[in-house]
């Protein structure tokens, strides 16, 4: 299989009249003038290199490093600042930087004087043009960034899920002659058929996704750990629709004492807490209100 591949490429090569040291020829020699530039190969979030690559100007600062003598309870000892500006206020601004590989061996960045939004397919004229190569650095450090859990990674990652899930769909009131000119129309044996079906799926309809999520914020204002069961028992919900907002609010424990249970997670957490509290002043401060009135009524009296 190996010499019948070879051979189909030396045939190629024939079609296209160059043989392989003319090929080598047109190629070129890499340009390895920067072979000693110690570069990091870093890898950033998605969301975080979106953004940057939203900058065309050159020489803007993107944010700072800081490279501290004691690490962090992670073992990290850099982080990263990015520049707290309007266009930056969607995303986490604090970073750590985790060494994931000290001594990188044999990894090259290249680059190429081609125009990289240019869009070239193999088997074009283009592609088989020699384009200046050059190296422009050697891998020496291999780096993960990540964002720091700060209170405002959690605010912004909490209002990027309540954003994405925010119901879209409005409410358009019809007028009484053409709700009935369209059930006319639709038929009495269709208005059955439909009755009896929103009967059967009363049990399992699904809710509007925020009445859900506050319902099981409600849930475990009452008790920090559920089981899915006991939820499903509880919101009386699709089991599939259940899990799908399960998993952006709360965290399934995979081992302790609550093991298989759901919890809610840390950036919810705290605003249901704070809910919760907010809920029993308000009932003090009824209550007080309801002493304060049976007293007067008792000095009335």
């Amino acid at each position: 299989m190996g010499q019948s591949d070879t051979e189909t490429g030396a045939k190629a090569d024939v079609r296209q009249g160059k043989s392989e040291s003319e090929l080598e020829d047109e190629l070129g020699e890499v340009n390895m003038d920067e072979l000693g530039n110690k570069v990091w190969l870093v890898k950033v979030p998605a969301f975080l290199a979106e953004k940057w690559k939203q900058t065309h100007e050159d020489g803007v600062q993107l944010g700072k490093m800081r490279i501290y003598e004691r690490p962090d309870s992670s073992g990290s000892n850099i982080s990263v600042l990015v520049n707290d500006t309007a266009e930056n206020k969607d995303i986490p601004k604090e970073y750590r930087m985790q060494v994931s590989n000290e001594r990188v061996r044999n990894m090259f960045i290249f680059s190429e004087s081609r125009d990289p939004r240019a869009i070239v397919k193999p088997t074009s004229i283009e592609a088989n043009k020699a384009v200046p190569m050059a190296i422009t650095g050697t891998v020496h450090h291999e780096c993960t960034v990540t964002p720091t859990y700060t209170d405002e990674y959690k605010r912004i990652m909490r209002k990027r899920v309540l954003d994405r899930h925010k119901n879209a769909r409005k409410v358009q009131p019809m007028h009484s002659s053409e709700y009935s000119r369209s059930m006319l129309t639709a038929g009495a044996d269709m208005f059955d058929t439909a009755q009896k079906k929103a009967k059967t799926d009363s049990r399992m309809a699904r809710m509007e996704r925020q009445d859900l999520m506050n319902l099981i914020f409600a849930k475990f204002e009452k008790f920090p750990y559920w089981s899915f069961q006991g939820l499903l028992e509880e919101t009386r919900q699709p089991t599939a629709y259940l899990r799908e907002v399960l998993a952006d609010i709360a965290r399934l424990n995979k081992s302790g004492p609550y093991v298989n249970t759901y919890s809610l997670k840390p950036e919810f957490r705290k605003a249901s807490a704070e809910a919760a509290k907010a809920k029993a002043s308000a009932e003090k401060e009824s209550d007080d209100d309801l002493d304060i009135d049976d007293e007067d009524d008792f000095e009335d009296a």
